[in-house]
């Protein structure tokens, strides 16, 4: 078995791992949907414990799935496409997969710095390192307003590329990304 991506497609692991992240941020904020409308705090808090549990996941996942980003090759695109549009794609995948690792950072100190304690299902919970501070949770705040809309952008170019490559240009670069084999 393929562990690792190679310059004709992607490992398993990496294709995996990608849906795992879409459906973990799918459900982080379909959770917060569930916190904002909760009829009491029990719930709420309840949901909050969940959506802390699936940004740790996210955190541990996406710092892997960067590591192997960047340490390994990336498959050469399906077609022909433009050059510049290749240097975009991977630009913005880099990105988005940096932004994965920074951004549940972000949150964690946060709530760290606002004196929140970071509750996990069962009980556990995720130490603070950082002191409660006012100052600091607004910068970081600022910081993780700036990076989530950074990365909100770069979502709608990765679907907008997903959605031109499967309609427009009808080739098969979201089979390779569901795990199929494809011809270059």
């Amino acid at each position: 078995m393929q562990l690792r991506d190679n310059g004709l497609r992607f490992s398993p692991i990496t294709v995996a791992l990608h849906w795992v992240v879409a459906f973990s941020l799918l459900a982080i904020f379909g959770l917060q949907l569930l916190i904002d409308n909760a009829a009491s705090a029990a719930s709420q808090l309840e949901f909050g414990r969940l959506q802390n549990l699936l940004g740790l996941i996210l955190f541990l996942v996406s710092s892997y799935r960067f590591w192997a980003r960047i340490t390994s090759y990336h498959p050469l695109p399906v077609g022909t496409p433009n050059p510049i549009e290749v240097i975009i794609s991977r630009s913005v995948a880099v990105s988005l997969a940096l932004a994965m690792v920074l951004l549940p950072i972000a949150v964690w100190a946060s709530r760290c710095a606002a004196g929140q304690v970071v509750e996990l299902p069962g009980g556990w919970w995720i130490p603070s390192l950082l002191p409660v501070n006012e100052s600091l949770r607004h910068v970081v705040d600022v910081l993780f307003n700036i990076g989530a809309s950074a990365f909100l952008a770069g979502l709608a170019l990765h679907i907008f590329g997903a959605v031109k490559n499967h309609f427009l240009l009808k080739n098969n670069t979201l089979k390779r990304m569901l795990g199929k084999h494809v011809e270059l």
